[in-house]
């Protein structure tokens, strides 16, 4: 369920597998466009196998500049984004990746915009699902079903339980918005990143694209005792000039930008923590499984890589789709859970909680911004993503001696039950 980053690819690898897929989209058609993701070297390696790496290029110059400006909108760092970043990784935005794989999506896909799962029920060797689509309500046996639906997933709420059991907030709030236009004099490449105490803003003016922005702040500094996503979803822009408004330099202009965009996405920061990602013949893939927010800079990757390895790991063990799914979790479940904690220990630096790690923060970029330390850093930076380092791919594929001939040539010769990927 979803056609998302992680629901397309595994519907083509699946496919690849030899599995008849259906992607069931609960929107009424394709999304386009998103925010500004961090797309990681072990992803990119995915979308190679995919045959969509070369469809994807960095939005951001190899020598862009971050931009750190406090409340007056003056500047307190400059910080190469080499020094802050694995120079491998690549400056997207969330469309790009999902216009690559729906572009390159296998024609033996079918998919289903305007459908929805209603209810699942398991049985031994199968799973029925009843599906709300733009005909009305129709019911269908599969012999799989992935959720691939996001951090809400109706999928994992039907069969896994409610949110509340794995669902760990982080009591801030995020909004999102694509401008009509560069506020200032900022050019295309420019990075900055207004930023005080609870709260911060990251401005990114990609190339080829409408400059990004996303907020994030604390959510008591918005609501007091009540839900502040929901006070900043029902009008984002009070809520964005109720916790930005006293910041001057671009945020003025920025604010009046988010306002004629007229859309924007607004949503709590949390993590997703299951026990485990399969019940039976039904498996969750993505931020339905494993979210580690937006924090780790992980996200797209492991999305793609997750989905990407499903139908190989599946294809190793031909007619025995759970004991893939297990060893498919086992292989994936290290890297998904390494990236939720650097997630929680990055939080405070990304977003300051108070002045004390808001003043380490900021003597932290000023060294980083003195081009001696910031040679320094690079070159450790560097070390850093040799071989066994961060850049390396923590996902290892089953011994290809295990896999079934006909399951890794593309050959449609195996057959294994029909999944219904939505």
């Amino acid at each position: 369920m979803g056609a998302g980053v992680a629901g397309l690819a595994a519907a083509a690898s699946l496919d690849r597998a030899g599995w008849s897929v259906v992607v069931c989209e609960r929107a009424p058609g394709r999304r386009t466009g998103g925010y500004f993701v961090r797309f990681a070297p072990e992803g990119l390696e995915a979308a190679g196998r995919l045959g969509v790496a070369a469809e994807l290029h960095t939005r951001l110059p190899a020598d862009g500049v971050i931009t750190g400006v406090d409340t007056a909108g003056r500047t307190v760092s400059r910080v190469e984004a080499a020094v802050a970043d694995d120079p491998r990784a690549l400056a997207l935005v969330r469309g790009d990746l999902e216009a690559a794989l729906w572009a390159a999506r296998p024609d033996g896909v079918e998919v289903r915009f305007g459908t929805a799962p209603r209810r699942i029920s398991r049985h031994a060797d199968a799973v029925d699902v009843v599906l709300d689509g733009p005909d009305g309500a129709a019911e269908e046996r599969v012999d799989l079903v992935v959720g691939a639906d996001g951090v809400r997933s109706a999928v994992r709420k039907m069969v896994f339980g409610p949110d509340a059991r794995f669902r760990r907030e982080f009591d801030h709030v995020v909004v999102s918005a694509v401008l009509p236009r560069l506020p200032g004099e900022l050019r295309e490449g420019d990075y900055v990143v207004p930023a005080d105490v609870g709260r911060t803003a990251h401005l990114m003016a990609v190339a080829g694209h409408a400059p990004v922005v996303f907020f994030t702040f604390r959510a008591d500094l918005l609501a007091e005792g009540r839900d502040a996503a929901a006070v900043a979803a029902a009008d984002p822009v009070a809520a964005l000039r109720r916790v930005y408004g006293d910041f001057a330099g671009l945020m003025p202009e920025i604010l009046d930008g988010v306002e004629e965009a007229g859309t924007t996405h607004v949503d709590t920061v949390a993590q997703i923590r299951l026990g485990s990602w399969r019940r039976g013949r039904v498996v969750l893939v993505g931020d339905a499984a494993w979210c580690p927010t937006l924090y780790s800079g992980q996200g797209s990757a492991l999305a793609l890589v997750g989905g990407e390895t499903l139908g190989t790991y599946l294809a190793a063990f031909p007619g025995d789709p759970e004991a893939g799914l297990a060893a498919w979790e086992s292989a994936h479940r290290p890297a998904a859970s390494a990236a939720g904690s650097a997630a929680r220990r990055s939080r405070h630096f990304f977003l300051p909680g108070n002045r004390v790690v808001a003043a380490l923060r900021a003597a932290a970029l000023r060294l980083a911004s003195w081009s001696p330390a910031g040679r320094v850093l690079q070159a450790v930076a560097g070390r850093a993503v040799g071989p066994g380092g961060p850049g390396a791919s923590p996902h290892r594929s089953p011994d290809r001696r295990d896999v079934h001939p006909d399951a890794t040539s593309g050959s449609r010769s195996l057959r294994p039950p029909v999944p219904h990927r939505s």
